[in-house]
């Protein structure tokens, strides 16, 4: 009777979770910023913590515990603020729009603990870089027709995680769960330029960095994620 309820259990399991050389499909959404290494900020996230990341990421089994995975991630922003033209004054508004870019891609490894029939924890590693790049553009500078302002700068960052979390599977082949990290970073950042126009003419400036960062950071931003079992 026990070993027949024994295998009804694995059998129960096996419909939920994944086994050796099963396929997976992630989508990942960061509302709040990256806990992942996507080129680097303060906390080594793209373009700040405040900033949204998508991902999806490609997840194979091995066995039903060793679990290799690959996080692509991505994220774009723009804002735009626009400046009147002073009560009395001449000219036109002047608008400023900021926008960042930013690309990811980490390499992994999970190992999964037993757990119960739907929930998988597991913890892991991962090694990733990451390119970010921020641009200001100033039109109707000081309210003058014509006059503008370009700033460019770019990051490049490389870090290695530690990693834990939990997947829930709903119904058989999908499942949502939530991750943290610790992780040591390297951030360098890259050319920076700047233009000026003012009257017709054109001032531009560039600069290549030759510093670079190490940053340490515990992330547990809220992070979603949705996955399918093929």
């Amino acid at each position: 009777m026990f070993a027949v309820a024994a295998l009804f259990i694995n059998y129960a399991q096996a419909q939920f979770k994944p086994v050796g050389k099963d396929f997976c499909i992630e989508l990942q959404f960061f509302p709040f910023g990256n806990p992942v290494i996507m080129a680097t900020g303060d906390n080594y996230d793209v373009g700040g913590t405040n900033v949204p990341v998508f991902g999806i990421s490609p997840r194979f089994f091995l066995t039903e515990k060793m679990e290799l995975k690959v996080d692509l991630q991505f994220s774009a922003f723009s804002t735009k603020n626009k400046v009147p033209v002073p009560a009395g004054g001449n000219g036109v508004e002047e608008v400023t729009v900021n926008s960042m870019g930013g690309f990811g891609l980490n390499f992994g490894l999970n190992y999964h603990f037993k757990g119960t029939e739907r929930i998988s924890p597991y913890v892991g590693a991962m090694f990733g870089f990451g390119i970010a790049n921020t641009h200001t553009k100033v039109t109707g500078l000081n309210h003058v027709q014509g006059d503008s302002r370009n700033d460019k700068a770019g990051t490049f960052g490389l870090g290695f995680d530690l990693v834990t979390g939990f997947n829930w599977y709903i119904v058989k082949g999908l499942y949502i769960g939530a991750e943290v990290d610790l992780g040591v970073g390297f951030a360098k950042p890259l050319k920076t330029s700047t233009s000026t126009t003012v009257g017709g003419v054109t001032n531009a400036n560039t600069v290549n960095p030759t510093s670079s960062r190490v940053a340490f950071a515990f992330t547990a931003g809220p992070a979603l994620r949705l996955g399918w079992k093929f």
